[in-house]
């Protein structure tokens, strides 16, 4: 678990390099979810907030941030304050082992760059299929592990070596499509789509206000580098 040092750390990596993904993730499943009634949420390892706040801003479900870190509740909570959303997120302590929810509790489960961190994907798999709701959706984002490749270039725009190591580490213990259909197969999810992130123009409009030109990470890449599973139960 990492440390409050640690989760500080993250956080400023987030608001250097990765402020303007969670306006355009918040966009892209809101597109994704037109039409459904979506009133309460579960966001999988909720880190600082941002995604579940900027997901907040667009519908007004209830939303319940779960992480198995105090240290990045706590950040978390301070955030959504911020946001005056207390009242519409909810902080949990938990493991996505073992989620702390009855059955078919929620319409929406979904996540960014946690799903590498799960030390039992196929348990945390099947937990998200026991609580999400018949008709709900499951939506994870996660990082392709050859994305390795490109470490050169993040090497040289990042300002601190420890944003590096924040980096190599989810790479390092990122999983591939391959990997990911074996781990769904075994955790029984069918009918799902699993597919690059390709951000539509609106989507990256969304995003446009919260990049910061001083730090903005600028990859040449000839091929997304952010994967996402869609499962409808």
């Amino acid at each position: 678990m990492l440390s409050q040092e640690a989760c500080t750390k993250y956080n400023d990596f987030v608001q250097k390099y990765q402020r303007h993904i969670y306006p355009m993730l918040a966009a892209r499943m809101q597109r994704m979810l037109a039409g459904c009634d979506v009133s309460r949420a579960l966001d999988l390892g909720i880190g600082p907030g941002d995604l579940s706040i900027f997901f907040a801003q667009k519908n007004c479900s209830q939303i319940d941030g779960l992480d198995i870190n105090p240290c990045m509740l706590d950040l978390a909570r301070e955030k959504i304050a911020s946001f005056d959303l207390t009242e519409r997120v909810k902080l949990v302590q938990g493991d996505v082992h073992s989620l702390p929810y009855p059955d078919a509790s929620f319409d929406l489960i979904f996540s960014y760059s946690c799903f590498h961190h799960w030390e039992d994907p196929v348990l945390g798999l099947q937990e998200c299929g026991r609580v999400l709701k018949e008709g709900g959706v499951l939506y994870l984002v996660d990082t392709y592990p050859d994305v390795k490749e490109l470490l050169p270039q993040f090497a040289q725009q990042l300002d601190e070596y420890s944003f590096l190591e924040i980096v190599k580490k989810a790479v390092d213990e990122s999983i591939g499509p391959s990997d990911i259909e074996q781990l769904l197969t075994r955790a029984s999810l069918d009918g799902y789509e699993l597919q690059p992130v390709d951000f539509s123009e609106e989507e990256l409009v969304a995003g446009i206000d919260y990049i910061n030109y001083d730090h903005q990470l600028v990859l040449e890449s000839p091929r997304p580098t952010l994967w996402e599973l869609i499962y409808r139960k």
